[in-house]
């Protein structure tokens, strides 16, 4: 399939540029005309550029005039090249005279035409975009609407369903793809001398505005009135009418040429509002949560007034005041989830299925721990209806009340928001939905995936499922077992339900990010399920999302920890052998992974997490003669054995009480579940008293005390999960490196450096003097700490 792109202006380019590098992504035959309606730099070039985009392969430089002058030229041009390129499809968007004329041309060559954008209605005729719009959707083939609105109008229109594709707004893909880089890359806020939040932005480029003098200064006007700096990119065109004119600009405004997108991108960011007569704009401020005042009488984007975010005040002057200055509570984003582009590109490459609408599908997440908490809360601030279910009726209480059940940056505020919208609520009995969602624990018993919580989680939600449902799986099962065991009892039920493993893919500490950024997996048993799984998750996931069978989602998440586990093996059974030969283990490692396609991990004193030590035993349970994946398993399980025996080693023989500080699976987190520290402290527990710590886990298998009671009672301390907090502490017990822990030096060496300052240095064991604990007091003995303990590689998942 070869499709032709056509792009004639600024909003264009910007609408556009998803789709291009979608293209380019899937290498796809593609190429790219240029009407060059925009003929500025300013306006145009410099957002290929910016947005890093190919050249067009042709430019048609037609620039400015009236609205037949130009829809003539560009059809003369163009008509030629579509005669000679011959693409199957040619995608525009929007309402420009570029638009209307590429429709044209390539209806009357029998060429398809995909509207992007379609559907959008002011209902002002006396708008020549409104024309635009109307003749492009009626000899469009591919109509690509942006909500519900639009499909509606193109249906009371009398246009065909089999050509109406609801697919979002390429502008959200746009903002979300470039908003980081341009906070990163644009000076403009410094360039004029504008505070974040300490200005208002305008934009105004219509006709209606800004070409006849009068309308113009009624808008110099409005600024007068605006309570505070207004920053303005002023059009070309405009300039020229201000000139001609002689109207003076007032005080309060900062003027500039027009700006790039990144700049303009920065600026609308963080303005106090944006007032506009720009349709884009009303849209990307409701995307980035910025008030947003139109000067205009109609809009073609009422989903944006509809959720709060726009007001309509034509140029009047008490009604823009009134509107600036209006509550502004929060609104959910109508206009898509980022995959806009995917979709119209599947829709004209034949490989989209049968549209399934997301607003359609409720959702009841059954458990609210550390996954399916932060998952139901995505969820709900994404505008999905959700119930939450967890048995735990303290844990929903707390949840209801507002406050998060566990340690996790961003949850607390997510929560706050969900439960502000009224669109989440957690209980203790599951609650009919479209999309049932289990989110479960999934532990080991004896080395074997124990399925009993999700079994139970999937019983409790039979009474309140109905056909046509759909079971999604996020809990980590072993292979089959969707097919094998989930399926027969939905079927014994007579239940006509899809059933979906998309199984999670983050790590405690960084949640949320990992939970939108990573890529996820689903694995379903039809297409029609995977894709009502992914628009379910598109609507906050931005990492790719990759659409296969149920096994093969199984088995590649357990594959994930696998591969670290056997890698951690090895940096581990590495550190015995140092043991054995009496070498420096930090520094083989750094030597080794000088060559290239060498990285080895850094020992460590076990694997803890709720997967890497977990996984291994879930993917081989079923399988007889393949020792690779076990070995290393068992290794890593006897480290706890081996890192107690260090300990006792480089420890003073008179020492009696052991503090343990931290015993979570890794730092900075709450999460001790299959924490290596816990075999460690009943090893050690054998030989001494042990006292334990930690700043963050709240319940333990074994007694947790305070800093107060571990520090000065214990003869030695061993940090064994580095928290952050222990850095800034001044300990009155001895201290000993966990560098110094894994190396091969005898006791005998470590004590006789005791009594000089060099050789302690020499021996990895800092001095007194030093500031080795991040500006805490070093004691004159040693005290253990894993120093990220491998925590990176070791104990992480």
């Amino acid at each position: 399939m070869k499709i032709a792109i056509l792009v004639g202006t600024r909003p264009e380019i910007i609408k556009m540029a998803p789709v291009i590098r979608e293209c380019r992504k899937r290498t796809l035959d593609y190429f790219i005309i240029h009407s060059k309606q925009h003929y500025s730099e300013k306006l145009d070039g410099i957002f290929f550029s910016e947005l890093d985009l190919p050249a067009p392969k042709y430019n048609l430089n037609v620039g400015s005039g009236g609205h037949a002058n130009q829809t003539g030229r560009i059809l003369i041009a163009l008509e030629p090249i579509l005669m000679s390129e011959k693409p199957d499809v040619l995608l525009v968007q929007g309402d420009t005279n570029t638009v209307v004329a590429g429709a044209l041309a390539a209806h009357k060559l029998r060429i398809k035409v995909g509207h992007v954008e379609a559907g959008l209605r002011s209902f002002d005729q006396t708008m020549p975009e409104e024309s635009n719009r109307i003749i492009a959707d009626h000899i469009s083939d591919y109509l690509f609407a942006v909500t519900d609105l639009q499909v509606g109008y193109l249906k009371k229109e009398g246009l065909p369903e089999s050509k109406i594709f609801k697919v979002g707004n390429t502008i959200v893909d746009a903002l979300l793809s470039h908003r980081v880089q341009a906070e990163k890359t644009s000076q403009i806020l410094s360039e004029l001398k504008l505070q974040k939040k300490g200005y208002y932005l305008l934009t105004s480029h219509r006709a209606a505005n800004v070409d006849d003098p009068d309308a113009l200064r009624e808008i110099i006007h409005l600024i007068t009135k605006i309570p505070g700096k207004v920053c303005w990119p002023i059009h070309y065109r405009t300039q020229k009418v201000l000139k001609g004119s002689k109207i003076d600009l007032p005080e309060n405004l900062t003027w500039t040429e027009p700006v790039g997108y990144s700049d303009f991108l920065t600026l609308l960011s963080n303005c106090t509002a944006v007032i506009t007569d720009s349709g884009g704009v009303q849209e990307e401020a409701c995307i980035l949560d910025v008030p947003c005042v139109t000067i205009r009488d109609r809009t073609e984007r009422p989903e944006t007034i509809d959720v709060g975010a726009n007001v309509l005040v034509h140029r009047d002057a008490e009604a823009m005041v009134a509107a600036l200055n209006r509550p502004m509570p929060p609104w959910t984003n109508p206009f898509g989830d980022g995959h806009t582009a995917e979709r119209i590109l599947d829709i004209v490459t034949g490989q989209h299925a049968q549209p399934v609408p997301r607003t359609q599908d409720t959702v009841c997440v059954a458990g609210l721990g550390y996954m399916g908490l932060p998952t139901s809360l995505l969820f709900a601030n994404a505008g999905v209806t959700v119930t939450g279910f967890d048995l735990n009726d303290n844990k929903v209480n707390e949840i209801n009340s507002g406050h998060c059940p566990f340690e996790e940056k961003g949850i607390p505020e997510l929560l706050t928001a969900a439960l502000k919208t009224g669109r989440f609520k957690a209980q203790t009995e599951p609650a009919p939905a479209d999309v049932f969602v289990v989110a479960v624990p999934t532990p080991h018993e004896n080395k074997k995936c124990d399925l009993s919580f999700v079994l139970s989680a999937v019983n409790s939600l039979l009474p309140v499922m109905k056909d046509g449902n759909l079971l999604i799986i996020e809990s980590t099962i072993k292979p089959k077992t969707c097919e094998d065991i989930l399926l027969p009892i939905l079927q014994s039920k007579h239940l006509k339900i899809e059933v979906a493993h998309c199984p999670e893919r983050a790590i405690p500490g960084n949640t949320l990010h990992e939970i939108v950024h990573n890529d996820r997996i689903i694995g379903a048993t039809s297409p029609e399920a995977a894709q009502r799984a992914e628009l379910l998750y598109s609507t906050f996931t931005e990492g790719a999302i990759h659409r296969t069978t149920p096994v093969t989602a199984e088995c590649a998440k357990l594959m994930e920890n696998t591969f670290r586990d056997v890698n951690i093996a090895l940096a581990n059974e590495f550190s015995l052998i140092a043991d054995k030969f009496r070498f420096d283990i930090s520094a083989a490692i750094e030597l080794a992974n000088k060559h290239p396609r060498v990285n080895i991990l850094q020992p460590g004193i076990g694997v803890g997490g709720h997967c890497i030590a977990i996984d291994p035993w879930f993917l081989t349970e079923d399988i007889d003669g393949l020792n690779v994946i076990r070995a290393a398993r068992e290794l890593n399980d006897e480290m706890p054995k081996h890192t107690a025996e260090r300990i006792q080693n480089k420890i003073a023989p008179s020492a009696r009480r052991i503090g343990i500080l931290g015993v979570s699976y890794k730092p900075d987190v709450d999460d001790a579940r299959e924490t290596p520290a816990l075999e460690v402290a009943r090893l050690l527990s054998e030989r001494y008293e042990v006292r334990c710590h930690d700043p963050f886990v709240k319940a333990w298998e074994l007694e947790l005390f305070p800093l107060e009671e571990v520090d000065g009672w214990a003869d030695a301390l061993v940090v064994l999960s580095n928290h952050k907090i222990y850095g800034s502490k001044q300990f009155r017990s001895p201290l000993l490196s966990f560098d110094d822990l894994i190396s091969a030096e005898h006791r005998e060496l470590e004590l006789r450096h005791h009594h000089s300052a060099s050789d302690l240095t020499l021996a990895g064991v800092v001095p007194r003097s030093s500031n080795s604990l991040q500006g805490g007091r070093q004691a004159s003995t040693p005290v253990l700490r894993d120093k990220d303990l491998p925590a990176k590689m070791v104990r992480q998942n």
